[in-house]
């Protein structure tokens, strides 16, 4: 175990830090400025990640990672990327902050070669995650902008992240004591396994409502998560936002703000696996210190032939030149960065206001919209309809037709007309049916509780109506964690729902979120 006394003369702080394992194979310890490090000196002339300490035979040492205003030892400039032995008594200078070495211990625990073998064969992951529900811890955090952070996991028992790039996880938190389920584009890429990343965006109160309580979950995860602390991912990756299977090999990648995740997430992927496809990727980002991963992009642009990177900013630089583009995103401006446009497929992300005004501008450009795609379980909930046999989506169980139909009433399966489906039989017994004369009911078997069918409500718009928990996110149907199993009965939909499949239906599943009751239903909840 390595002491250091930590002295910042100037701000008048003095603190003693004990460099120790987190488990027995750590032999390294970062030290910066930035949160995931093992020793955090909040310094801005420390930088991110500053230096490490390793211990190697039976001594420490430091090393600069290339700081930006470099390290010192006993007074002397230390060049990057060179080992330094530590001595007792040894004074790291490190920006304004001093480390004195005052204590040089081994550590607890050394691993033999046979034993990081043995270690090793432990942690290196042989399971593929893919649906079922997984316990992960955040391994690391890193600050891309100052209101968005990237969250790291890995699985408490290692396993390798199954997805396809531009899907998205629910992640159940528990905030005050009560679970809260969100939904969270994946930033990172299917090929790189070993870990899963989110990247969040604090949400502010709405400009017209500063009264109104601001994003719980994203502010939350700011606010309190930290390295170590364990997430409940709950199922597999979700969504059809992704350009797989079927790479298109021309693309046009759109986004603001927060809504960059799920490109990036395409982005990684075609640079890793070096597929023949052509990307222009459009950010709309207010100013230059909003741009999330703009390093990194600028990156890949500057590596790969066939990825081209344009950056708007919708609010002028006060303090920096940008010789970029400005404005909001135009036709003049799609034209410009992409002459090609009615020959690429077109995915957009971002808030809705954007996605909508995106679309709307691509179908006055008359672009094939059958080329165009959107993130959506974001989208805020639509105001209800008055219930319309035509309009409505009817799945049933207990072997019963599944009926989908649109305004127009005629038919063929492609969503233009009427479209059936037989779904299983549900296996339990069903619940015993009221009484003829009595209202058709909803009855929520575990909770015990029956409620008057009330067809302009949801099932989770009523099961919270009785304080029954069902598990929900996005209340829009997107992202399939409100599914519950409908014992008996008739389910209706406004419209299909996305995140369920043929599967689920066949099975007599139904989204809480968006599932109609269709006079008396049996609800496993």
């Amino acid at each position: 175990m390595l002491t250091l006394k930590s002295i910042n003369f100037e701000q008048q702080q003095f603190q003693i830090h004990q460099l120790k394992q987190s488990h027995p194979e750590k032999m390294e310890w970062l030290i910066g400025r930035s949160t995931t490090c093992d020793l955090v000196l909040p310094n801005p002339e420390v930088s991110r990640v500053h230096g490490k300490i390793v211990y190697l035979g039976d001594a420490y040492y430091f090393t600069d990672m290339g700081s930006s205003f470099g390290s010192s030892l006993n007074g002397k400039s230390i060049a990057a990327k060179e080992q330094h032995e530590l001595h007792l008594a040894d004074i790291l200078q490190l920006g304004e902050t001093f480390l004195y070495v005052e204590g040089i211990t081994a550590p607890s625990s050394i691993p033999s070669a046979a034993g990081l073998e043995t270690y090793a064969s432990v942690v290196l992951p042989e399971a593929t995650w893919s649906g079922e529900d997984l316990l992960c811890r955040c391994c690391r955090i890193i600050d891309e902008t100052p209101d968005a952070k990237t969250f790291c996991f890995v699985a408490d028992s290692p396993v390798l992240f199954n997805y396809k790039p531009g899907q998205f996880v629910n992640l159940a938190i528990d905030i005050d004591g009560k679970p809260v389920v969100r939904s969270y584009s994946i930033s990172s890429s299917p090929t790189r396994p070993h870990h899963l990343s989110v990247t969040i965006k604090r949400v502010p109160a709405p400009s017209d409502q500063p009264d109104a309580p601001a994003g719980m979950v994203s502010n939350w995860m700011h606010d309190h998560l930290k390295v170590g602390d364990r997430v409940q991912f709950m199922g597999g990756a979700l969504g059809h936002f992704t350009c797989l299977p079927n790479l298109p090999p021309k693309l046009l990648l759109i986004s603001a703000g927060s809504g960059i995740t799920p490109m990036m997430s395409m982005s990684r992927w075609v640079q890793d696996t070096l597929a023949d496809c052509d990307i222009i990727f459009l950010h709309s980002a207010r100013t230059p210190e909003d741009i999330i991963f703009r390093t990194e992009l600028e990156t890949i642009a500057a590596q790969m032939p066939n990825f081209h990177l344009a950056i708007t900013l919708t609010q002028k630089p006060l303090q920096h030149a940008w010789m970029g583009l400005t404005g909001r995103i135009s036709s003049s401006m799609l034209h410009m960065v992409a002459p090609d446009l009615m020959e690429r497929s077109v995915y957009v992300c971002g808030p809705e206001g954007f996605m909508d005004g995106a679309r709307s501008l691509l179908e006055t450009m008359k672009f094939p919209m059958q080329n165009y795609q959107e993130e959506s379980f974001g989208r805020s909930k639509k105001a209800k309809p008055a219930p319309r046999e035509a309009a409505a989506t009817v799945w049933r169980t207990e072997s019963e037709t599944a009926i989908v139909r649109n305004g127009n009433g005629n038919g063929n399966g492609n969503g233009n007309g009427l479209q059936t489906q037989t779904l299983s039989p549900t296996k339990s017994a069903p619940a015993k049916p009221a009484p003829a004369h009595a209202s058709p009911m909803v009855h929520f078997l575990k909770a015990e509780r029956q409620l008057p069918v009330d067809d302009t409500a949801s099932i989770l718009e009523l099961a919270e109506q009785e304080g029954i928990q069902i598990r929900h996110a996005c209340r829009v149907g997107a992202c399939g964690a409100c599914k519950v199993h409908v014992r008996q009965g008739n389910v209706r939909y406004d419209t299909p729902p996305s995140a369920l499949s043929a599967t689920d239906k066949q099975a007599g599943y139904a989204l809480a979120c968006v599932a109609y009751p269709q006079g008396a239903v049996t609800i496993d909840a």
